[in-house]
């Protein structure tokens, strides 16, 4: 996988994700329903991006997690907020990026209907702007679909583009 595929998907996965930092998710997170998930994020270049995901509870629990460890990122800020079925997260991170290190720094909305969907929208700033852009407002729809597919396993991830890979086996 390419470094800018990498980069690009670590500030998706920053920019949609509550992100964990050195700490335990909080017991009150909700969690997602195992099975097949199907995910559009609205942001990343204007354009409508949809992709797929096999989850079991150790995947949801690593895609928190994958922003940070994909980015080799160390956050000064970070703040999570869970009431009920909400989950309000704010951070300040510096990122390898491109061009040399970049701050980043995001605020994310999300509320879950239960274990099968939910809805998250976030601002990202980003300092100095990648591709001269500076600011980013992200959308991101998740909503269970049924049993993972015959043959697939937890991670299983299919891109927008047809791309196939298994979230677990990225690596920085």
């Amino acid at each position: 996988m390419s470094a800018r595929f990498r980069f690009l998907l670590a500030l998706s996965l920053i920019s949609v994700t509550t992100v964990v930092v050195a700490q335990d998710i909080p017991a009150n997170m909700p969690k997602r329903k195992p099975g097949l998930w199907e995910m559009q994020t609205t942001g990343m270049g204007g354009h409508q991006q949809t992709m797929k995901l096999c989850l079991d509870a150790d995947t949801d629990q690593a895609m928190y997690k994958m922003g940070t460890q994909m980015s080799g990122q160390k956050c000064s800020k970070f703040n999570i907020d869970v009431k009920g079925n909400s989950v309000v997260s704010d951070a300040v991170c510096k990122v390898d990026g491109p061009n040399g290190p970049m701050s980043v720094t995001s605020h994310s909305e999300t509320k879950f209907d239960g274990d099968a969907s939910y809805h998250t929208e976030g601002h990202v700033s980003y300092d100095p702007a990648p591709a001269g852009m500076g600011q980013m407002a992200v959308s991101s729809t998740g909503r269970w679909v049924g049993p993972c597919a015959a043959g697939q396993k937890p991670g299983d991830m299919i891109m927008s583009n047809g791309q196939s890979m298994n979230i677990k086996d990225m690596h920085p």
